[in-house]
């Protein structure tokens, strides 16, 4: 057989068996099945939906579930309250059964809740979280945040450090950083072309809003959130949230996380905490957990083997452990919590 011909063949063979593979690990990704964990990824049925009017005229929807010490729940970007099911199934106390009264927010322009006038950032956001404290009448609360919820945390306690001394009693920061985890040069850039996309959106012209709804890109791109072994549901429940999400919103929030920088505000933050991250977590790696520990006063730092970014749906017992410790660690001495749920 002539060389160029077996070269061919040889070439063809390959794709042939590159293709089988992806079909292999594909159908796989697709199939995956957690029978403990994916009960859990769906809304308890009897969560009180509430709203709470923003400063500049937005509101923010809330899913509130169970009675005891507040328990705030803030996610990531392109995500929505739902992705804290599992803690709302877990958490949430009841008569005779100690725990907590859980609150998972949609943070403006995300799931059910509507940017006000002021647009979108994590200024903005730290400040809906210091209105809904002091709304809801919340004290001793515990505020947790995942990835840009926790980012927003930290903005909130520079901020509103008197909402903090009143109202919170313990903080969660889950797979997030103090700074965007990139080098400088980048960085610089990425502001600057950040600022140009802005200019562009406030101009009236879209960005392209490029969906790969049901597809394998959506699917491999949203499976890099996890570490090992995630259950087919769990993938797809983030990926539902990326689709649901006005393209406009995630574009200015995404901006809007370039400017974050909370190392200089952290050594002031006197609340304990703890923070959170998986060995496997690819968007906030485990360094930029160990630098808001190492900055924090009163910071425990816990790695999750084998997990990844989405801690909430991949290891909820041992995340639930963990507020349960910092809780129990930080218990106030009266029992006057906030005023309780009556519905939106």
């Amino acid at each position: 057989m002539p060389a160029p011909r077996r070269a061919i063949l040889g070439l063809a063979a390959a794709a042939g068996a590159a293709v089988a593979v992806e079909r292999v690990v594909l159908g796989r990704m697709r199939r995956r099945v957690d029978a403990v964990t994916d009960p859990l990824l769906r809304l308890p049925a009897d969560v009180v939906h509430r709203r709470v009017p923003t400063h500049d005229g937005g509101s923010l929807h809330l899913v509130e579930r169970g009675e005891g010490r507040p328990l705030v729940l803030l996610h990531g970007i392109t995500l929505a309250a739902p992705i804290w099911s599992p803690q709302l199934h877990q958490l949430a106390g009841s008569p005779g059964v100690p725990g907590f009264r859980v609150f998972a927010v949609d943070l403006r322009g995300h799931g059910q809740s509507e940017a006000g006038g002021d647009g979108y950032g994590l200024d903005l956001v730290a400040h809906d979280l210091a209105t809904l404290l002091d709304e809801l009448d919340l004290r001793d609360a515990v505020v947790v945040g995942h990835s840009m919820g926790g980012m927003s945390i930290m903005k909130f306690c520079a901020d509103h450090p008197d909402v903090l001394s009143e109202r919170v009693t313990a903080l969660g920061f889950v797979a997030t950083a103090a700074a965007p985890p990139v080098h400088p040069f980048l960085l610089a850039r990425a502001e600057v072309l950040g600022a140009r996309m802005i200019d562009r959106l406030d101009a009236g012209r879209p960005l392209p809003s490029y969906r790969f709804s049901g597809g394998d890109v959506s699917l491999v791109l949203c499976r890099l959130a996890f570490g090992k072994r995630p259950s087919s549901a769990a993938v797809e429940q983030v990926r539902a949230c990326v689709e649901a999400m006005d393209p406009g919103a995630m574009q200015r929030s995404g901006v809007g996380l370039l400017a974050h920088d909370a190392r200089e505000a952290l050594p002031d933050v006197k609340v304990p905490a703890i923070v959170v991250v998986g060995s496997r977590d690819l968007l906030t790696p485990v360094a930029s957990s160990r630098a808001i520990a190492d900055l924090l006063p009163d910071a425990e730092l816990h790695v999750l083997p084998g997990a990844g970014h989405q801690l909430m749906q991949e290891r909820p017992a041992e995340l639930g452990a963990l507020l349960r410790d910092l809780a129990a660690r930080t218990a106030p001495a009266r029992t006057g919590w906030g005023r309780t749920a009556t519905g939106p």
